[in-house]
């Protein structure tokens, strides 16, 4: 039966939205050959298939099974039950549209998307219209786009005050620098409004200009000049608020601005503020999520409720945190970052000994892999899993995890300043250290946790009043491990009277811990020697400990 026959004719109609098939098919082709579509091969062809499929009036025909066979290559015993191909290309593609239309599509007078629940393309007018492809009666106009995951940061072009040519190139190149380092990160969506759009005639006030790019967040700044100073100025503002956030300034010899370094250098310092899992925009989405329910939280607002669980963690934390990532899941399974901060938790409760999780290093290694094979290019999951790779005293992918992690983005804090610590705790205080104390220069709102690196360093190097000193003034650890690294620490310093009193906080706080001592000391301390010299400070502050 042809295209023409009019048993197709309604199906058709309805599926297109009142489109022709050529408005459809110009917008397909415009989305496939822009720069700003990231999409692999197979996503595009997957995009391609359906949206073909959908004009020739097979619309019904698109499931999974169909799809898996026809664009992924599998064969006919093909099961969703145990290779989920289909749903997590379908996930990508989605966030490859959002990300499209919000950075480069906003003017085009066709959206394509597909809507969670099947794979039947959406087509829908944008608010945006032209003349020649106006939609028909059943078009919905006004159509918003769809939120991406994270938040949205507009660079713009940075205002030359110099009149100087050569200023002007390192204007343009520092914010192309800056481009670069927030694509980094990848809960943040980036939009680049280059000096060639119309992006240079935005409106000044903050809100209006977010209206216009599209993006909650505006970075922007100027260079200056004297006869003897450089001076590069940035700022970031909440175009929902219209308030500045963030400001700093740059003072630099005139030389600096011909060396490309300097604008590297400007741009991770800035991102590293701003952009970083504990920087200014996620400070300033987390609190403003603080107090809304599990259910009601977005993903990424799960997200942000697992980074603030991480710079501060506590049993009342854990919890909302656990029931934060959950829901996240429920509604999208194939979240990624959802199950590698729930691999975390369960390393957590295994740390601590937690009772009422059965085998949680198993689960925690089970999540951390399959966040990873949902998405291997993620920071966050290598490191995770190296993390609990590092737990299960897995050495070799450990490290490997640890290398692919800072290869991804070897300017966000957070990744430098743990990959740091868990160098730091296997004994490798060589490569740890600098990691760490270049995180915590980075951001001064890094977890406690990294000082843990500088403790155990000066225990093995027998510098019990730094090492104490670590333990007043940082919040190196909870439960029962801070009793007993304040016991272990004070016995060496010969003050066992004040060592007793901790003491009596670990057989209260963890009754079996003098006879499991060595056990789960070597839970996250990979260096016997170490845990020789915790052991030796319990006992001498009056812990009879066993082995």
């Amino acid at each position: 039966m042809g295209s023409g026959s009019t048993s197709e004719q309604p199906g058709l109609q309805d599926a297109c939205g009142g489109f022709s098939h050529e408005v459809i098919r110009n917008q397909l082709d415009r989305i496939l050959a822009h720069r700003e579509f990231q999409a692999t091969e197979k996503m595009r062809a997957f995009l391609r298939f359906v949206v073909e499929e959908t004009i020739a009036g097979r619309a019904y025909r698109l499931k999974g099974f169909t799809i898996a066979t026809r664009v992924f290559g599998r064969g006919d015993d093909f099961d969703p039950a145990h290779d989920p191909v289909v749903r997590i290309q379908a996930g990508r593609l989605r966030r490859a549209l959002e990300r499209y239309y919000l950075v480069a599509g906003g003017r085009d007078p066709l959206f394509i998307d597909i809507p969670k629940g099947h794979y039947i393309p959406r087509f829908a007018a944008q608010t945006i219209e032209t003349d020649a492809n106006r939609p028909g009666p059943s078009a919905s106009v006004g159509l918003q786009v769809p939120s991406p995951t994270g938040p949205s940061v507009a660079v713009l072009p940075f205002e030359d005050l110099t009149s100087d040519l050569d200023r002007t190139f390192f204007s343009i190149g520092l914010a192309d620098e800056l481009v670069t380092e927030l694509s980094r990160f990848q809960d943040i969506v980036v939009i680049s409004c280059r000096p060639s759009t119309q992006c240079t005639e935005l409106p000044a006030d903050p809100v209006e200009m977010g209206r216009a790019v599209g993006a909650r967040f505006v970075l922007r700044g100027s260079v200056r000049k004297d006869s003897e100073t450089l001076k590069v100025s940035t700022n970031l503002s909440d175009t929902k608020t219209g308030r500045q956030l963030w400001a700093k300034a740059y003072k630099l010899p005139p030389e600096a601005s011909h060396l490309i370094a300097t604008q590297e250098e400007i741009a991770q310092s800035v991102v590293a503020a701003i952009a970083s899992e504990y920087g200014i925009i996620a400070r300033r989405l987390s609190a403003q999520s603080r107090k809304k329910p599990p259910a009601q939280l977005s993903t990424y607002e799960a997200m942000l409720r697992y980074y603030t669980h991480q710079i501060n963690p506590n049993p009342e934390s854990s919890a909302a945190c656990f029931d934060a990532l959950q829901q996240a899941l429920e509604r999208e399974p194939e979240y990624a970052p959802a199950w590698s901060g729930l691999a975390t938790l369960h390393c957590q409760m295994y740390t601590f000994d937690v009772p009422g999780f059965h085998e949680p290093l198993d689960t925690a290694l089970r999540y951390a892999r399959r966040g990873v094979s949902l998405e291997p290019g993620s920071q966050l999951g290598r490191l995770i899993l190296a993390y609990t790779c590092h737990l299960a005293d897995d050495s070799d992918s450990f490290h490997q995890e640890i290398e692919t992690a800072l290869a991804l983005n070897p300017n966000s804090p957070y990744t430098v300043g743990s990959a740091g610590y868990l160098l730091a705790l296997r004994g490798d205080f060589e490569t740890g250290l600098p990691l760490v104390d270049r995180a915590i220069s980075a951001n001064p709102c890094h977890p406690d946790w990294f000082h843990n690196a500088y403790f155990f360093h000066h225990l093995k190097c027998g510098k019990f009043e730094n090492a104490l000193w670590e333990l007043e003034n940082h919040n190196l650890t909870l439960g029962f491990w801070r009793p007993v690294l304040f016991a272990a620490t004070l016995a060496k310093l010969g003050r066992i009277d004040e060592a007793k009193v901790h003491v009596l906080e670990v057989k209260e706080q963890k009754p079996d811990f003098a006879s499991r001592a060595r056990e789960l000391c070597r839970r996250p301390l990979k260096v016997d020697a170490l845990i020789d010299e915790l052991i030796d400070g319990l006992r001498r502050a009056g812990l009879v400990v066993e082995g």
